[in-house]
């Protein structure tokens, strides 16, 4: 979730937890609006690795302001540790961002994210990939943003049926914008 007020800025993000963390890079894309390419990384203290690039497409919507919705695909590959064994997976998601700024105070806003690639998408030991979060931020300056919120990644196994969810919990940090 790293659509922000400056349309035209290179974006850093570092988001993390007790046990994960995630680091994300995103360039202007050109294409539209407040539109964005990014690559990011996410592992976990179980040695778990989650790496992706994505395209968000993202306009402001005029007859709400404040409101940003976006649309993109991101393609992800995970190496995860499944007790007692390791497990790789890979997947292509077409997901949704909405970000809301309080009118009032455009210092405050809150976004969520969904993502998700059905089985015929996804890769490896895998069946199913979905990633969602939502967070709270708080812009600082205009070129530097705190957040807290929760975030979600996880793989449905194809032999066992079951989710593996290398990232899930809470999660602070801070957005650079330059």
């Amino acid at each position: 979730m790293s659509v922000t007020t400056l349309a035209a800025a290179d974006t850093l993000d570092a988001g993390l937890s007790n046990s994960t963390a995630q680091f994300k890079y995103g360039v202007p894309s050109g294409i539209a609006g407040k539109s964005e390419m990014y690559g990011e990384l996410m592992y976990n203290n179980l040695n778990s690795l989650v790496g992706g690039v994505g395209l968000l497409v993202a306009n402001d919507e005029l007859k709400v302001p404040g409101l940003t919705i976006g649309v993109g695909a991101k393609a992800v590959v995970a190496t995860m540790r499944e007790t007692p064994t390791r497990t790789n997976a890979s997947a292509v998601a077409l997901g949704a961002q909405v970000r809301y700024e309080l009118p009032v105070e455009r210092r405050v806003a809150f976004a969520g994210e969904f993502y998700f690639g059905p089985d015929i998408t996804t890769f490896g030991d895998a069946k199913q990939y979905q990633q969602y979060g939502a967070r709270a931020e708080f812009s600082v300056s205009p070129q530097v943003q705190v957040y807290a919120g929760y975030r979600r990644v996880q793989f449905t196994m194809k032999t066992t049926n079951v989710d593996v969810t290398p990232i899930n919990g809470p999660v602070v940090g801070v957005q650079l914008s330059f």
